[in-house]
């Protein structure tokens, strides 16, 4: 199995997605273009976000056209604002009329990779030090109500996206000294610990449903 994955962002979600493909099926080896996948391989390629990833997709599709060795082409986008269904439905429907000569999968991150990493209930805040996280959880609580349910934060004036990212910051500064996130520095979330804390959260709640997505896009 080859694949080739447009991934959402500029840097943050191609760095994640390198570390955790594998994660998914240990069989999968990186490599930095399409054009050096031969086996078992998998490339990645940045979308540049909202609305540039749909030029990025028509070009991988050409790319993969060009090729005879990519068996699938995975999408992997934001929901950002929308429902989870809306912005499938999108990007299927910008993909009707156009020919791939692999099969393509889309992985919708409801509403961002920020949600996804809000699961890991290790990292929760329990008993947050900082006052900004006990703010945080006083308004919701990622450890016992699902991720993906995480509404914008009015008092900063945050839409869900948004609070998403600074939750995950803040719940990482105040849980390691030495851990935070940002999307150009995503490393705190590259270990196989934090995957697999990800993935049972799913498994065992059912919360962070579109993670189901990517794990079924590169079994």
């Amino acid at each position: 199995m080859n694949i080739f994955v447009v991934a959402e962002g500029e840097i943050g979600e191609k760095r994640v997605y390198e570390k955790w493909i594998p994660f998914v099926n240990s069989e999968m080896i990186w490599v930095e273009s399409i054009f050096d996948i031969s086996e078992n391989n998998f490339a990645i390629i940045a979308g540049g976000g909202y609305p540039n990833y749909f030029k990025v997709i028509e070009n991988a599709i050409d790319d993969v056209n060009s090729v005879d060795t990519v068996d699938r082409l995975v999408i992997a986008v934001d929901s950002e604002e929308m429902l989870f269904n809306e912005k499938y439905l999108e990007i299927s429907d910008f993909l009707t009329d156009k020919e791939c000569s692999a099969s393509i999968f889309i992985v919708i991150q409801h509403f961002c990779i920020e949600t996804w990493a809000l699961g890991n209930k290790r990292v929760g805040p329990r008993n947050p030090r900082a006052e900004m996280l006990k703010k945080y959880k006083d308004f919701f609580n990622v450890l016992t109500d699902d991720p993906e349910l995480l509404p914008g934060y009015p008092p900063a004036d945050l839409n869900r996206a948004q609070f998403a990212e600074k939750y995950l910051r803040a719940m990482l500064n105040d849980r390691y000294r030495n851990l935070s996130y940002s999307k150009r520095n995503p490393r705190s979330l590259l270990h196989k610990t934090y995957f697999t804390e990800v993935k049972n959260r799913l498994e065992t709640t059912g919360h962070i449903a579109s993670f189901s997505t990517f794990l079924d896009a590169f079994k």
